[in-house]
């Protein structure tokens, strides 16, 4: 029976609650449980705060996201526990000055910017603040989507002070989504000024951190600070690089292949992942 909700309804179904061309609004203390499709949407609108929200569906729910925003600006999204089918937090098309703050997330998609630049769309994404977040058994992290063929730009992002526990892909670039096949296509959003600070925790699959770039340069100005994420199970993790112009800097585990001054620490001399953050 829910299988069959969710085939016949996923592009028509309803979001629980959406704020649409408003300013100054304050949501507290919201909870939302199997939303049909979105549980809150934000779009066009500005001077957003959300707090103490409290998100839940199934793990296997299409397109369930927590919180979704575009077109909006100055946005604030804290002191919340959110698990869904889809992202726990999206980052959409249009969205300006967001903050994401004191999150726990699980299970669910991570935390997302974008996708942007679906069939070629021209579009934006510009500082976005993502920190103090825990990850639990999700299936990505924090992770930035783009299609290919797309314009447009994502820049100014950071993700600070972030937990992973039994994260699937805990660090992600993926300018490819949900199309690999054909890598030629030369057009691609403009990625740059993304930075990643404090990140630690536990991978369930091999490939830690993945940036997965165009090779027209659009991977530009990544930063990455301090980084220790080891394998869930005790072997060794690996990050993969392509096409992306990286520079590190701290104790970064694992080693980044595409940054020259990378050091290479050993499995054995990763530190353990930091307690979780307090929600």
């Amino acid at each position: 029976m829910v299988d069959i909700f969710f085939q016949d309804c996923v592009t028509k179904a309803p979001t629980a609650l959406l704020v649409m061309n408003c300013t100054d609004v304050e949501l507290s203390q919201f909870s939302s449980k199997d939303s049909p499709q979105m549980h809150i949407g934000l779009s066009m609108s500005g001077k957003v705060n959300v707090t103490q929200l409290t998100i839940t569906a199934p793990e296997d729910s299409p397109n369930t996201d927590g919180v979704h925003v575009d077109r909006s600006e100055d946005v604030h999204i804290t002191g919340s526990t959110i698990g869904t089918g889809d992202d726990c937090i999206s980052i959409g098309p249009g969205s300006r000055f967001v903050t994401v703050d004191r999150i726990v997330c699980g299970p669910g998609h991570g935390v997302s910017v974008g996708s942007l630049g679906r069939d070629g769309a021209n579009e934006s994404v510009e500082y976005i603040d993502v920190r103090n977040v825990q990850f639990i058994n999700t299936t990505n992290g924090a992770r930035i989507k783009t299609w290919k063929g797309g314009k447009g730009y994502a820049k100014s992002i950071s993700f600070t002070n972030i937990n992973f526990t039994n994260v699937d892909h805990p660090v992600i670039i993926n300018q490819f989504y949900e199309d690999r096949q054909d890598v030629s296509n030369t057009g691609a959003v403009a990625l740059s000024n993304i930075t990643y600070t404090n990140l630690n925790g536990t991978s369930t699959g091999k490939t830690a951190v993945d940036f997965d770039c165009s090779k027209n340069g659009s991977c530009m100005d990544i930063h990455v600070n301090t980084v220790a994420i080891t394998a869930a199970d005790g072997g060794a993790t690996v990050a993969r690089c392509q096409n992306a112009e990286v520079d590190t800097s701290g104790f970064v585990y694992p080693k980044i292949p595409c940054v020259a001054n990378a050091a290479s620490p050993s499995p054995a001399n990763a530190p353990s992942p930091s307690p979780r953050l307090s929600s």
